[in-house]
């Protein structure tokens, strides 16, 4: 079944106007007739199913049936804290972790990220970064999209709850398996990957001292986008619902 993304539909809604980008997909990209049964979701939980009723020169108008149930989001909150990435690389993290199941991804800058954080804090760039979410969890069938932002180091890591482990190659990084096992996890997982150039010294410091473990993901040495795409698997397979 064809899946819109339509933010302002409700439990209520009875009819539903589909227009802009999603009617031109529906209609030039798709070339969906009258009839046809699709699927609304608002990003926020609420799926409903219905058929296509009539297709005008802007807009398609559905006819709701009735919800669409399905278990789809994860009963374990992951939160991917990311370190920003040059080019396009934000929003490939997005795409995945988004189909991963991930509940929050957080870009963050410190003093190795290349990227400046003010470029990413504009309108334009997050509508952008919600549009990718918004393919990916069409794709994957979510009915939650993941919350976006960009923070400082200092914001990122601050006030977290749940098991918080960091990816880092230096001495004394324990198993992820065995630090996914603290009774915390209960209440979520938080995984903190570095930027391009990896942790400061004094960045590892501040992170442990808001009580995230240093774990590695075996001898190889990973790109960045690498390790948050393969952590976020490793915990969704330990934890969620991808065993």
């Amino acid at each position: 079944m064809r899946r819109f993304f339509v933010e302002d539909i409700t439990k209520e809604s009875m009819s539903v106007a589909i227009s802009g980008e999603e009617f031109l997909h529906l209609k030039k990209v798709l070339r969906l007739t009258e009839g046809t049964t699709v699927e609304l979701f608002n990003g926020a939980g609420l799926t409903l199913a219905g058929t296509i009723e009539s297709i005008g020169k802007d807009s398609a108008k559905i006819k709701i049936e009735g919800r669409s149930e399905g278990k789809r989001e994860s009963p374990m909150r992951v939160v991917l804290l990311q370190g920003l990435l040059k080019g396009e690389k934000p929003e490939l993290i997005i795409q995945k972790a988004t189909e991963l199941g991930a509940a929050e991804v957080v870009f963050y800058s410190t003093a190795r990220t290349v990227p400046v954080i003010a470029a990413y804090k504009t309108e334009a760039k997050l509508q952008r970064w919600k549009k990718v979410a918004v393919e990916a969890a069409k794709q994957s069938g979510r009915t939650v999209l993941p919350r976006l932002s960009s923070v400082t180091f200092r914001e990122a890591v601050e006030g977290r709850g749940g098991v918080k482990i960091m990816l880092w190659e230096g001495r004394g990084a324990g198993s992820v398996k065995e630090a996914l096992k603290r009774p915390e996890s209960k209440d979520g997982v938080v995984i903190l990957v570095g930027p391009e150039g990896g942790f400061s010294d004094d960045e590892v410091v501040e992170a442990q001292k808001n009580g995230f473990i240093p774990v590695g993901l075996g001898p190889r040495i990973l790109r960045a986008e690498t390790a948050a795409i393969g952590i976020v698997s490793v915990v969704q397979y330990e934890l969620g619902d991808m065993n």
